[in-house]
């Protein structure tokens, strides 16, 4: 082999040796509907920030929700955009496992609500109409699906008063069992409500609670988290923002206690159902 060529097999050589050790980030978040839908909506994003450091972005999900919060603790996820009460048992679970980057803002507000919706041409105009019914929840995690909803309806005096209800997993699954007619009304996020909205009718809003947020796990270099940080804040095209969630106007400074008011919804719901500090699984009422 001549010099030359000797010369270029070691460069070529180091260049895959720099490729195959290049560390890949691990985006998570939790699939409220299908994982390639939510996949594909953080794909902008994610080049966004691949950009704005330099670095490598996948996008990842698990199984669930319960899966999808120990990735997040047990750092399978380098970082990830996680709900409001997934983000709250996570660091109950694992105190300090996750640092806040950024929090979504929706129509320039920190803030969400849950939705509590029915069929259009069902006879209910309010929560105290549900007496007697059958109710949809969505994950036993789930901010808007679960916590939020059953808060209201213990707040009305309904929750005991009920047919029964069940979870079911995603919020889209839980709006087209309502429309079917499987329940009389279910817990659900506005944007999914909205989306079949033709059919649907809502008879409650929640009190606003902080809303999701971005967050690395602690063992990211924090550098790289400065980084990423900053590019969020910074963030300020629609497209890549709305991709995200209709009505998202941009990322904004977010701390641990903004979630202290949910923290004390999810401990009265917690306490109701007997679900053990968010971390046994609540029975199925029939």
């Amino acid at each position: 082999m001549g010099s030359f060529r000797r010369a270029l097999w070691i460069v070529l050589v180091a260049m895959i040796g720099d490729i195959s050790q290049a560390k890949i980030y691990r985006f998570g978040a939790i699939s409220t509907v299908k994982p390639e839908i939510v996949k594909k909506r953080f794909r902008p994003l994610l080049d966004y920030l691949e950009e704005r450091t330099g670095e490598q972005f996948i996008f990842d999900t698990g199984r669930d929700y319960d899966d999808t919060i120990e990735k997040f603790i047990d750092g399978t996820f380098d970082l990830g955009y996680i709900g409001p009460s997934p983000y709250v048992i996570a660091q109950r679970r694992a105190p300090g496992s996750l640092r806040i980057l950024a929090g979504v803002e929706s129509n320039f507000t920190p803030f969400f609500r849950a939705m509590i919706v029915s069929r259009k041409d069902a006879p209910f105009d309010s929560l105290t109409d549900l007496e007697g019914q059958r109710f949809a929840f969505g994950s036993y995690r789930s901010t808007l699906s679960f916590y939020l909803p059953y808060y209201m309806l213990y707040k009305a005096g309904v929750i005991d008063r009920l047919a029964g209800y069940e979870f079911l997993g995603r919020h889209d699954i839980v709006v087209k069992n309502v429309i079917m007619g499987a329940f009389a009304a279910g817990g659900v996020k506005g944007s999914v409500a909205k989306r079949y909205g033709r059919y649907l009718k809502t008879l409650a809003l929640s009190e606003p609670v902080t809303d999701f947020a971005i967050v690395a796990n602690r063992k990211m270099d924090p550098d790289l988290a400065g980084k990423i940080q900053r590019a969020l804040l910074e963030l300020r095209d629609t497209g890549i923002l709305q991709s995200i969630k209709p009505d998202m106007t941009g990322f904004g400074p977010r701390k641990d206690r903004d979630y202290n008011r949910l923290r004390e919804i999810m401990r009265i719901v917690d306490e109701k159902v007997g679900t053990d500090g968010g971390e046994a699984v609540p029975k199925r009422k029939d």
